[in-house]
């Protein structure tokens, strides 16, 4: 039997299920999940912190946005904190102090808690590192370790409260427009909306070609991660986020090892993606080179999928040719600590409300994240080859 909502959200990830969240108030929805499990790609696989200083101008300034609600979150969303502290670490090589500064300032003038430092004086936060392949760094102590299955639940628990669907195997085969909306031909059956929201992360491409839409850049990239035993005596609970400002490496720790990732960037088709042999020595070396750490043995590894707009920012709002077809995409790295505020400013842009007035004062416009800016409509064949070439040797 055909099931019919006012909105039907394609994708069971942090971006599908806090739109489907955000949208309750405005009508009935149904998230259609692949997998056999919400979360499964790069939402279970990220590095689940929110820090205000990470990712591109825009995604940036959604964190800022989401902190109220992953601090403070509504009444009965959960009985657990969504949040602990972490504090982040970010280091910056001397020709790279200018850059520093300008994110100091940046954090400063959006009410951030931030503490510009020499290099040596980093070692305070983290023990190991070795400072002097630095020439600054900034401590952000109000970064946090989210907790992205608590996150999840919360958000299904009020879906599924106000009637909301979460149907797992539920595999897109085909989408079809209709004057009154749209029916999507799933593993799981029929299902019939007036809009359809693609939040299918690295199968959003897929997906708008599916509803008869043209190409749009947004492409997945391929990302590895690590973990290993911390040294012996680490004061590895304390330690916070580190980065570099260059993005060529960032640890932390996790369930009491030591997470690294080399930032790898390698375009992908969208799969359930693994880690990258070469990638993962590469990881290995940036952490023995910029910290006193050596790697024994790997504890585990892994990848998943980031996908990205040429301009690395926010994917958001109807597709030019069809305002029945509201996209979320391109988080990037950005996806569960700006979940809140970029799922609210989906779900008002999907009804017609504009951007919210708090994330509009933080400088958001309608054209800077459009899917209909002229990056994303750009030709197919840009996203071939490697991500500098894509990107540029950033």
């Amino acid at each position: 039997m055909a099931r019919t909502a006012d909105f039907i959200v394609i994708g069971g990830g942090i971006a599908g299920i806090s739109v489907a969240y955000e949208l309750l108030p405005h009508g009935s929805v149904a998230v259609l999940e692949q997998e056999s499990a919400t979360g499964y790609h790069s939402t279970g696989r990220s590095a689940a912190v929110m820090s205000e200083n990470y990712g591109p101008r825009l995604w940036s300034r959604l964190v800022t946005a989401t902190r109220g609600f992953l601090e403070n979150p509504p009444d009965g969303f959960t009985d657990l904190p969504l949040v602990t502290d972490r504090g982040a670490l970010f280091l910056a090589q001397a020709h790279e102090t200018g850059q520093l500064q300008a994110q100091y300032d940046d954090l400063i003038a959006r009410g951030a808690r931030v503490e510009l430092m020499p290099a040596a004086d980093a070692l305070r936060y983290c023990e190991v590192l070795r400072a002097d392949k630095y020439a600054t760094a900034m401590y952000e102590p109000d970064c946090k370790d989210v907790d992205t299955n608590e996150l999840m639940m919360g958000y299904q628990r009020r879906i599924r409260a106000a009637g909301g669907a979460v149907v797992t195997d539920a595999r897109v085969t085909a989408i079809h427009r209709a004057a009154n909306g749209w029916r999507v031909d799933t593993t799981a059956g029929e299902f019939h909306a007036g809009t359809l929201v693609n939040a299918a992360g690295g199968w959003v491409q897929q997906v708008a070609e599916m509803a008869g839409l043209g190409y749009r850049n947004v492409v997945p990239f391929r990302r590895t991660a690590v973990t290993f035993d911390a040294p012996s005596g680490s004061n590895l609970h304390h330690w916070p986020m580190t980065f570099d400002v260059a993005e060529t490496f960032y640890f932390k720790p996790e369930a009491g090892k030591v997470m690294v990732s080399p930032v790898d960037m390698a375009a992908s088709a969208p799969c359930d993606a693994q880690a990258d042999e070469m990638e993962v020595a590469i990881a290995i070396d940036r952490i023995e080179t910029f910290t006193t750490m050596k790697v024994a043995r790997l504890s585990h590894k892994w990848g998943g999928l980031r996908t990205f707009a040429p301009d690395h920012e926010p994917v958001i709002g109807a597709d030019p040719q069809d305002a029945g077809f509201i996209w979320l995409a391109g988080q990037g790295g950005n996806g569960v600590m700006a979940s809140a505020a970029s799922a609210r400013l989906a779900a008002s842009l999907a009804v017609g409300q504009g951007i919210p007035a708090d994330i509009a004062a933080l400088g958001i416009t309608e054209d800077a994240i459009s899917p209909g800016r002229s990056c994303v409509l750009a030709n197919e064949d840009v996203q071939v080859g490697s991500a500098e070439a894509i990107y540029g040797a950033d």
